[in-house]
């Protein structure tokens, strides 16, 4: 049970990590034990594949209801424009990507390196992109050209029934 004055990751585990199956989570914490939120917490791909996997499923994790569905819905809604190709949501970033002649909207968690956790919700798909592309200037279009080059023509290859 989590208390009103419960820390920020204390919460954050009963409420969220723990039903998703996420254990341990590497948080970083201020000189005062503060959780830093600003970016930084370490998770496993499988982690980032469930936190992924609530989203694409409107807040669901098998039956239940983890984060209310009109919140995901209002967090991978576009609030600003950042280029003529990037929106942005409630720390989402929004985007279509092309592969051949088929486009797919998507909205992904972009970290340090290049990491990133993509959801295609028109493929059902979820992709995990851990690197090790830090201090690069291109991590960022790197992965996209990953997805788009690579992951996006494979699955389309796979023959549907």
């Amino acid at each position: 049970m989590i208390h009103r004055k419960a820390s920020l990751d204390e919460y954050a585990r009963g409420l969220l990590f723990e039903p998703l199956g996420i254990v341990d989570p590497a948080w970083q914490f201020t000189p005062r034990g503060v959780p830093m939120t600003g970016g930084g917490l370490g998770l496993r791909s499988q982690d980032l594949l469930a936190f992924a996997e609530l989203y694409r499923n409107d807040g669901r994790a098998g039956d239940r209801q983890i984060v209310p569905a009109r919140w995901v819905e209002a967090s991978i809604r576009p609030h600003a424009q950042i280029d003529d190709t990037t929106e942005y949501g409630y720390l989402w970033w929004l985007k279509n990507y092309t592969a051949g002649d088929r486009s797919f909207a998507a909205f992904y968690m972009s970290g340090s390196g290049g990491n990133r956790v993509t959801v295609v919700p028109g493929l059902g798909m979820v992709v995990v992109l851990t690197t090790t592309n830090f201090g690069r200037r291109d991590a960022h279009p790197l992965a996209d050209r990953l997805l788009t080059e690579h992951v996006l023509p494979a699955v389309l290859a796979i023959p549907r029934e």
